[in-house]
């Protein structure tokens, strides 16, 4: 309900009269009352009715023939009743016309489905640009500038006209659609609907004009009587161009507008465009659909969709390595034996099967692989230190020769018998205590088991000073002859090939 109706309804709520002498005065009860006098008992009721309440005849005889002609009456329940049964549906007969006042729409909104830009965001400074017909200062005529607007929009076109009759523009708005896939949308006026088919028809659209057009019909605001409406009819005219230009004017899109007519036109760019994008959405929820489709009886293009491809699955390669094992099911991906029982590749493939058992023990590998010299070296007591056993074991079998083997000993033995020296003393002073004197014996010391005593190897002398020399001059003389032996080859072969 209108705001000024609710008022109404309030109790002890008296609407101020206001005189039509202000600016704000808009509605009234006598002009009303008239107005109904007028469509039921005629024009002689209506002067009459006027000179009643003293009020002034404020209809043309123009208007009078448009509200006569587009009056509209409500249905009794009788009628609707039988045109109901006249298409097959049972009557309702809880009625609820005059009760019913709900809060929101029984019906959704339409949506924008083929694409709108985005708004919300500072569209410039605003800009202006007038056109009138006929021309002023050489400029374009009015047709010219439309046409030109629609050829160069790539975002969305949406019109508001009371009347869209122009061959031309149709067919620019066609090509829009079907060839640069830009999204229209026509809001028409109740009343031009049957023009705008017929020349739809002369230019034989198809399904494929129409896939990228939502059209749409409005009314006017209306007046609302006790028995009927008068609807009213749209007289906005404009034209939103990729949402950042409008045109709006007195111009209706058609021939005799064009040609006969006197009109204007604004072009505005900038932020003013926002006021007539909110107005234009206004409209597009209120208005009522016209499928073009159904009207033009073509089907609809059916619009196939992609179905996924099957991928083939990649054959498993075969192991090239005694080493390489498989993961899973996949059967693709090797991986070294070594490497598999890495962390890393459990944060790449998760959980992966390993085997059951345990890794395999290479220990008896290696001991039966080592020769006897190292199994020899891993009997030494590691009584002699660690640092000294580690330097063994890294030496090769090759460098375990007598001297080095000698030197050990040697330094082991030395070790030894300062230890029983030590003794022997402690004991020796232990004897003089008692006045019995034993004899210091130093012992051999024992080794251990396995290992040969090679203390008594005779050490080899150092070469003296004379036998360095010796060699030197053996090792020149011996360069001397293999010099000599090469110049005579040489000879020989110089006197055999002259």
């Amino acid at each position: 309900m209108a705001e000024s109706q609710l008022a109404c309804m309030e109790d002890g709520q008296i609407t101020q009269t206001i005189p039509e002498t202000k600016p704000e005065f808009y509605y009234s009860e006598q002009q009303r009352a008239a107005l109904e006098t007028l469509l039921r008992d005629g024009d002689g009721a209506f002067k009459t009715r006027l000179d009643q309440d003293k009020a002034k005849d404020f209809l043309s005889a123009r208007e009078i023939k448009v509200i006569r002609n587009s009056l509209v009456q409500f249905k009794t329940s009788e009628e609707e009743e039988n045109e109901q049964r006249a298409q097959g549906r049972s009557a309702d007969s809880s009625s609820m016309r005059s009760t019913y006042w709900p809060q929101m729409s029984d019906t959704e909104v339409p949506p924008l489905d083929i694409g709108w830009p985005h708004g919300g965001f500072f569209r410039g400074v605003t800009r202006v640009a007038v056109h009138t017909h006929p021309p002023k200062e050489n400029g374009p005529h009015l047709k010219e500038v439309v046409r030109r607007l629609i050829q160069e929009a790539s975002k969305v076109i949406a019109i508001v006209m009371d009347l869209l009759t122009d061959l031309q523009i149709l067919q620019d708005l066609f090509d829009a659609a079907s060839k640069r896939r830009v999204p229209v949308y026509i809001i028409l006026d109740i009343q031009g609907v049957p023009h705008f088919l017929d020349m739809c028809n002369r230019l034989q659209v198809k399904s494929h004009h129409l896939q990228n057009i939502r059209t749409r019909v409005v009314k006017g605001v209306g007046f609302e009587l006790s028995y009927g409406r008068i609807p009213g009819s749209l007289c906005s005219k404009y034209m939103i161009v990729d949402g950042d230009k409008v045109m709006f004017g007195s111009y209706s899109f058609s021939w005799t507008s064009s040609r006969m007519d006197r009109n204007m036109i604004t072009v505005m760019s900038g932020q003013i465009v926002d006021f007539f994008d909110n107005d234009f959405r206004e409209l597009y929820a209120i208005s009522d659909k016209l499928d073009l489709f159904k009207e033009f009886h073509v089907g609809k293009p059916s619009t196939g969709t992609l179905g996924r491809m099957t991928v083939l699955k990649r054959p498993s390669l075969p192991a090239t390595s005694r080493f390489q094992v498989s993961l899973g099911d996949a059967g693709t991906l090797k991986v070294p034996e070594h490497k598999y029982y890495n962390p890393k590749y459990l944060l790449a493939f998760g959980n992966i099967p390993g085997p059951s058992g345990s890794l395999p023990d290479l220990s008896g590998k290696k001991q039966t692989e080592a020769s006897p010299e190292e199994l020899a070296s891993e009997k030494i007591p590691t009584q002699a230190g660690s640092d000294k056993l580690d330097t063994l074991k890294r030496l090769p079998a090759e460098s375990t020769e007598k001297g080095t083997i000698k030197k050990f000993f040697n330094k082991y033995r030395s070790s030894q018998k300062s230890k029983g020296n030590k003794k022997d003393d402690s004991a020796a002073a232990a004897a003089a205590e008692e006045g019995t004197s034993r004899p210091s014996t130093s012992s051999k010391p024992a080794m251990p088991s396995g290992i040969e005593d090679l203390t008594d190897i005779p050490e080899e002398p150092p070469p003296t000073v004379k036998e360095k020399s010796k060699k030197k001059i053996n090792s020149s003389q011996q360069t001397i002859n293999s010099l000599e032996t090469k110049g005579r080859k040489q000879s020989k072969i110089k006197c055999v090939q002259s």
